[in-house]
Parts: structure tokens; sequence; C-alpha cells
């Protein structure tokens, strides 16, 4: 796991608790504190002095936010404010005539805001399938209280500007948690250092099955004459067909939410199919002109699985070897009401463990523990609440008395998760190019690919779902231009177009930061010396350059490139002068030398 780094910005203070009212808690009492590692001292919530420039570099899920634009070394603008379509197809954003039929496959959050997004435009006959089971109510707070019941993942600037768009934002933020800060300890900083950041986007912190939750009340809610969304189903086969659009195979599978799963696995042991019987109903076989495909990155996705096998679509995903494989165990974490709720805490040890947690809505925090898979010796003091004890009282001093025994029992018995692995949409398009020469008697159709479908990467900076909010909104824009030919397969093109190399480039950017000290801490440095010298020539380190909503993925993978190009240029030139003033310093002290030893012959 990369080493997270916080930019010059931020501000740092000392570690501080905060008074605040009861709140409740659905947890067993934690065991009887000790002294704390925090050596609380109740001071005010916020000091007015705190700058306006504030960052914050945070870990699985909470992610740095973005700064207003700059007026200095801009690009070109991510369309941002394009025009409200208003609630339910009452809207101002031109669309072209819709198809017939639409299917989304996969009803995780990429998913549902596409069909939002389509709803939003007028469209009807909208269905979504999903293979997991319907989640619980969002509202379903003693569920929710339970940290075991699903991971957290952060909301940041990206995925607010886009939840704002569709109208989404509002009911979403009311079931997260805002995270104002960090409080990380280390080797080096074995006391621990906190700190705050003031920013125009807050981290807003959410489970990630209660995001689905409460995006499938926003379309049940909002929407429900124009989507219908299927749960327990799952699409086994897709088939083209020649004016583009596909023939869709369903079938019903008993799959539960699973947080243990990566974004990218294969995960047949949760997901079990019932005897297919055509004749009775259960196998469901459907012509579908516009298919989007929302399920992930694995061959279990049958629309990407389809493009990727079809010889004339260019669409083909593009996986990496993992080469620095982390797996991980869920801990809920008891602060006491003393402490503040609103930080990421970190705490990384020698060996390269690291505990990250997340605050929920609740009150508690829900921590990852991330371990090398090859360290055996500490996935062994995984395997026992009494081997768990003893690590947590070991390494994670800061966190011990803040876990339940009962905790540690569950924490022990739960399995190892992995990661999910790197890969992209390779070929330049995210689309199944619509057939010239079809049935012309046959509805024109075609396909496309979002979210984790075309850019999977690990959740140390939180660019995964807020990725996929975007991907939404640049189709929607795409649909919005299609609008003068009347045609809406012309907007599957312009959407590779416009979001095909950032998906590139957003994976490859992500790879850099999971790499060692040459491709993720060097940069960094780097970056953080020329930046501070050279402001108007150089820009920020590529985690904060990620966090600017006005820049697309490639434009920044591009700018750092010319950063580093001109930065190894002035190393280069600066060694280069060292060089030949050393030589010169070498050569004078030898001819002096030399001239001492002639006179002393001399004489």
């Amino acid at each position: 796991m990369p080493s997270l780094t916080t930019s010059s910005t931020l501000v740092v203070r000392a570690p501080v608790a905060v008074s605040r009212t009861k709140r409740p808690s659905s947890r067993a009492t934690a065991r009887p504190q000790g002294p704390s590692p925090f050596r609380p001292v109740h001071v005010s919530r916020w000091s007015p002095g705190l700058s306006r420039r504030g960052r914050l570099v945070s870990t699985p899920g909470a992610i740095a936010d973005p700064e207003p634009p700059s007026s200095s070394n801009s690009a070109s603008p991510v369309i941002v404010d394009a025009p409200d379509v208003g609630a339910h197809g009452s809207g101002i954003a031109p669309s072209p005539p819709q198809p017939s039929k639409t299917v989304i496959v996969g009803g995780g959050p990429s998913g549902l805001f596409a069909a939002i997004m389509l709803a939003r435009r007028g469209w009807t006959n909208i269905e979504v399938w999903e293979r997991l089971q319907r989640p619980p109510s969002p509202d379903a707070n003693e569920i929710w209280g339970d940290p075991n019941r699903s991971y957290c993942i952060g909301v940041s600037g990206r995925g607010q500007i886009a939840l704002t768009r569709l109208g989404c934002v509002d009911r979403v933020l009311s079931y997260c948690k805002t995270v104002n800060g960090r409080m990380d300890w280390s080797p080096q900083n074995p006391e621990g250092k906190e700190t705050i950041s003031n920013k125009q986007y807050a981290t807003q912190v959410i489970q990630r099955d209660r995001l689905v939750a409460a995006l499938l009340k926003e379309v049940e809610e909002k929407y429900a004459d124009a989507v219908t969304v299927t749960h327990g189903v799952q699409c086994v086969e897709c088939e083209w067909t020649g004016a583009g659009g596909a023939i869709l195979t369903r079938q019903p599978t008993e799959c539960r939410s699973d947080e243990h799963k990566s974004g990218d696995e294969d995960d047949d042991e949760t997901c079990e199919a019932p005897v297919m019987d055509d004749e009775a109903g259960v196998r469901v076989t459907v012509p579908v002109p516009f298919v989007i495909g929302a399920e992930g990155a694995s061959r279990r996705n049958a629309v990407m699985r389809a493009m990727d096998d079809d010889d004339a679509c260019d669409a083909k995903m593009v996986r990496f070897e993992d080469t620095n494989p982390r797996v991980y165990k869920t801990i809920p974490i008891n602060l006491p009401e003393s402490y503040r709720d609103d930080l990421n805490y970190s705490a990384r040890t020698k060996g390269g463990v690291a505990l990250e947690a997340l605050p929920t809505k609740e009150g508690l925090l829900v921590g990852i523990l991330l371990v090398k898979p090859g360290d055996k010796e500490t996935c062994a003091k995984l395997e026992s609440r009494e081997s768990l004890r003893k690590y947590f009282d070991e390494d994670f001093p800061m966190f011990t008395d803040f876990v339940t025994d009962e905790d540690l029992e569950l924490m022990a018995k739960r399995p190892l998760s992995t990661l999910p692995t790197f890969a992209y949409c390779g070929g330049g398009s995210l689309h199944r190019r619509v057939a010239e020469d079809g049935d012309s008697s046959e509805e024109a159709g075609g396909a496309c690919l979002l979210g984790d479908s075309i850019h999977t990467v690990k959740p140390y900076f939180g660019l995964g779902v807020n990725s996929a909010f975007e991907d939404v909104t640049i189709l929607d824009d795409c649909l919005t231009s299609a609008a003068g030919s009347g045609k809406w397969t012309e907007a599957l093109a312009d959407y590779s177009k416009n979001r095909a190399e950032d998906a590139k480039a957003l994976v490859d950017i992500s790879r850099s930061f999971d790499g060692g000290f040459l491709t993720f801490v060097l940069p960094l440095i780097l970056d953080g010396i020329f930046s501070k010298l050279l402001p108007n020539v150089f820009m920020p380190n590529t985690i904060q350059m990620t966090q600017k909503y006005d820049w697309r993925f490639s434009q920044v993978a591009k700018r750092k490139r010319r950063d580093r190009a001109l930065q190894v240029a002035i190393l280069a030139a600066a060694l280069g002068a060292m060089g030949t003033v050393a030589f010169m310093v070498v050569r004078t002290l030898v001819g002096l030398m030399m001239r001492a030893m002639t006179g002393g012959l001399a004489a």
C-alpha cells in the first residue's frame, strides 16, 4: 500500500478532542479506557484562523477534495455546470428520441445513477438488473449501525458535483458522515498528528450498500413509472443483433451482498443459480435496443464479456497483474464521546500493516486492517481473538481500548478479503459500434460500459465511485449533443471520445500510486519541491491534481508527464553543472599539489 502524504497547505495542529452531545451507539461497550494516546484537550470545534486552502489526502474512500478552479495553470475544463434537466423529463436539456427499451446490467451506484439520469431526460421503459438481493432501507439505522454490514466509501467533490447535477445530493448526503481531517500515527510519528482541512467539498463517508439503498429510494420515489429495478437476477448471456442492440438472457440467482468481495472477483460461491426451466419462465430472454454494462470488470459481466469477445468491437478489457497485493479484515472501533468523530483515523506499523478507519453517521468507526498476503506471521495473528487482542495491544495501542472482545471474535472468524486489481477498457472505445448495414426494419441499437467496467482501481484514494458518477454525467452530456441529429446512438461514439482516454489515464495514475519509492514517493517529493520553488511552472503533486474537478484525468496525466520531463532536465543540468564544478575543483587541487611537489623536489 502506498505511503500517503499530505500537502504543504494542510493546517496541522496537535491532537485534540472535542466535547459533544452524547450520540447513540448500537455496539457493546469497549474495554475500560486506559491512558489516552491522544492526550485530549477540550477546545472549541473550529478555529476561525484555519486556512481556506487546507487540503486533505486520505485512504480507502475518504479522499482529498478539490479546490475552486484556479485561474492559472488551467486546462480545458470538464463540463460541470451543464443545465439541470429537471425532475423526470421536465428538463431543460434537449434529448434525442429514446429507444423502445433500455436495460442497465448492474444495480450498484453507477447503474442506479445511470437510470436516474435517463429518467430525468424523460426516458421510460428503463430496466435495471441486479444480481444481489435488495439492500435494507437506508433509514434502517439499527442495520447500518452494524459495521460488519458494509464497508465505507467516500463521496468527494467530483461525486458531489455529479449528484447535485442529477438532483440526488440531498438524499445521499443525509446518510453520510462528514470527514474534516485526519489523525495519523506512524513509526516516524508514534504520538500521532491531527490534520484539519477546510475545503470547498468536505468528504462525505457512507456505507457502500447504504449508498445503493439511498439511490434505490431515489429511483422508487421519483421515477417508479420510468424505471424498474429487479434484484436477484443475473444477465448470463448477451448476443448482439444486426442493428446494434442485443438479445439478453437473465436468470434468477441467490446472491448476497458480501463485503469480502472486490469489484472484479468472480464470486460464484455467493451466487447460486437455480435449475433453469425455459418453459416455466425462470430463464428470460429479451431483445434490448440499448444496453448499459455497469456490473464491474470481471468476466461475470455478460455485456463486457460480449464486447470483449467480439472482434468487430474495439472495446477490450486490459487487466494488470497485482504487483502490490493487499488483503484485509474489518473491525469496528468505538471511540469515546470526547474524541472527534469527523476524522479519518490511520495507523501504520513498521512492518507495513495499515489500519484505516472511517466514521459513519451512527458514530462508529469502521476500520480496515490491510496486510500483505505474503506476511504469514501477521495473517496468523488475525485468526483468533486472543492473538488479535495481543496484536492490537502491541501494534495498535491507540485503538485497542476502543475495540471489544466480541468484535475481535467476529473479526477472527471473518475470512481475509482482497482488493480489486487494476483494469480499464482499452481500444479507445467504451461502446459497441452501431451496425451500418444491419436490417433496416430492426430498431437501431447500441451498448456502452461505465463505472468499474471501464476503470477498476484500488480504493486508496477514493476515485472509483466518484469517477463512475462522472461517467454518467458525461454520457448525459453526449445525449444532449445528440439531440440535434435525433439519433441517441450517436451519443455512444461521442461518449467513448470524451471518456475512454480518461478511463485509461485514471487507471495509469492509480497504478503509479500503488508503486514503491520510484513511482510514488519520489514523484511526490519532487513535485513538492518544484511546485514551491516555481509555482508558475510546476503543478502540485498528482494526488492533489486528481482532486481538481475542472481537470480531466487525461489532462492530469499529460501535465504531470510534462512536469516530470522538466524536472529531469533541470536535475540533469544541475548535476552536470555540479560535475563541471567538481571537475574544475579537482583539477585545481591536483595542479596545486603538483606545483607543491615540484617545488619540494627543486628544493
